[in-house]
């Protein structure tokens, strides 16, 4: 399965290079992110919602989702810095043509150690927009 969140690493990597060092805390980089994602999406004419809280679940929202013209969705998106449980638990609750997590950790060994939660359906890209993230 070709993973289809390839496509927007260069984009959300710059977005992310783009936040000043002294405004780069983990939630405004997370929701910085979401917003450009949100914004390349729709230049490509895509319905999109934000925050989609799935039908049966409390502790995790899905950050992004885009619909089809017949209302099903069609991509769903969560943004962290690991791999959550809460966040497969949340993709895995409804159907999707496309699911994935993008992470932002900046300690990549804790990255690669969550990835045992994710699932055959879901895609995984880690973004590492730095060579030295503590430079």
């Amino acid at each position: 399965m070709t993973n289809f969140l390839i496509e927007w690493k260069d984009l959300l990597e710059k977005e992310w290079r783009k936040i000043p060092k002294a405004y780069r805390h983990e939630q405004s980089v997370r929701r910085t992110l979401q917003c450009s994602l949100f914004g390349a999406l729709r230049k490509m004419e895509k319905v999109v919602v934000a925050d989609y809280r799935p039908p049966r679940v409390l502790d995790r929202l899905v950050d992004l989702i885009t619909l089809k013209p017949d209302g099903t969705i069609d991509l769903a998106v969560c943004l962290d810095s690991v791999v959550t449980l809460a966040a497969v638990k949340s993709l895995s609750s409804f159907e999707a043509a496309r699911k994935g997590i993008i992470t932002t950790g900046l300690l990549e060994k804790k990255v690669q150690e969550s990835l045992f939660f994710l699932k055959p359906d879901i895609q995984h890209l880690h973004l590492q927009p730095f060579e030295k993230p503590f430079g």
